[in-house]
């Protein structure tokens, strides 16, 4: 879902053509993924429209406000994914590729898992969080939850190799499911820890002053507020615009930039002086980089890209979003990134009083690991050598 996934591929795919430039690539991709790449000249399957929408399906069970649930989004997708994977599979086994790399691919680890003879070609699976889990006390929703993960917790077989991009401590030590093994030291067994892969190199963007002035913005103190290459999050960035006149009493030169992504127009009848909306904005990690504090959801890559560039930030993770609200939480929480709210739980003028308290505020996260993209190049080179 989003863009962090496929921005991330397009870096990983730029390793690997360094040490293989013959290399071609073909993708399976849905929309904005589809657009991204195929705006970059990349070869993206027509086969890709048998994928349909899961970004639609969790915009709609979001309904564009605080909440999605994964694991009712997974189950909402689940009959498609068998038909989906077994077509991956097959598209495998033709003979036409030398290996394949799918980024949370969950219809193709379903097959592998499965199958009881291995893929044509070696399978790269990756992933920055492992297992789902529940967010509710459902009976349905523990059994999907029991069940998938038993998938996920299967030992890799074959030519299926798991991916994990990040670090070994981003991942939290908890059991799959009930007599399942532990997610890190299933990962530490069965995975390769490639690190963190980012699509820029946070060193050169450590002249904010002439970066700023690249992309048009004055001295006054910058706001940015963004929730994502989706449509999900439009409840924030109203709360973002309602919060605007409570800091800026406290910040008179106050300035907000909204950015609303590819999937997401927001429409606000008044707003106030000093608000900018602007559409999708391609290498919005610039954007982080000048701005004086970013508010954003709780997308993993969006808030490794802050953490990387040494920026002070405000995160609220979706409710029922078990990947945002435990996994990528846990991470900022051990790297001590970020300001974590609950957007249920905060009225425009406590976020208001926030931005002015947190705003400008002199950070100091640890270094990360930030080789995930090359290692694994090497890994798929191995391979194909």
């Amino acid at each position: 879902m989003g863009l962090g996934h496929v921005t991330r591929d397009v870096a990983i795919a730029g390793e690997i053509r360094k040490l293989r430039p013959d290399l071609e690539i073909d993708w399976i991709a849905t929309s904005p993924a589809r657009e991204y790449l195929e705006e970059r000249g990349e070869q993206v399957l027509p086969v890709s429209d048998w994928w349909g929408d899961p970004t639609g399906q969790a915009e709609i069970i979001a309904d564009g406000g605080q909440e999605l649930n994964l694991v009712k989004w997974a189950l909402g997708l689940r009959k498609g994914w068998g038909q989906t994977g077994r077509l991956a599979f097959d598209l495998l086994q033709s003979g036409t590729y030398d290996v394949a790399i799918g980024d949370e691919t969950y219809d193709l680890a379903i097959v592998l898992v499965d199958q009881p003879s291995p893929p044509a070609c070696p399978c790269f699976l990756l992933f920055d969080f492992l297992g789902l889990d529940a967010m509710t006390r459902s009976p349905i929703e523990l059994l999907a939850v029991m069940k998938l993960n038993r998938i996920w917790s299967s030992e890799p077989r074959g030519r299926y190799h798991p991916v994990f991009l990040g670090e070994l401590e981003d991942i939290p030590p908890r059991s799959f499911a009930p007599f399942r093994p532990d997610r890190r030291t299933w990962a530490e067994r069965y995975a390769l820890i490639a690190g963190h892969v980012l699509t820029f190199d946070p060193s050169e963007y450590r002249d904010r002053a002439a970066v700023r002035a690249r992309l048009g913005y004055g001295p006054e103190p910058l706001v940015l507020a963004s929730t994502g290459g989706t449509a999900v999050g439009a409840d924030l960035l109203r709360l973002c615009v309602g919060a605007f006149p409570h800091a800026r009493e406290r910040i008179p030169n106050l300035r907000m930039v909204v950015v609303c992504g590819p999937r997401l127009s927001l429409t606000v009848s008044d707003l106030s002086e000093g608000i900018e909306v602007k559409g999708y904005v391609p290498r919005l990690y610039e954007h982080f980089a000048v701005c004086d504090l970013t508010i954003a959801q709780g997308g993993g890559t969006s808030l490794l890209e802050l953490t990387a560039l040494g920026r002070p930030f405000l995160y609220f993770p979706l409710a029922g979003h078990s990947e945002q609200t435990i996994h990528v939480a846990w991470r900022q929480e051990r790297l001590g990134a970020g300001v974590r709210v609950v957007q249920s739980q905060t009225s425009a003028a406590q976020l208001g009083s926030l931005i002015a308290t947190e705003i400008g505020r002199e950070v100091h996260y640890p270094p990360l690991r930030l080789e995930g993209a090359k290692r694994l190049a090497e890994a798929v080179n191995e391979r194909l050598c």
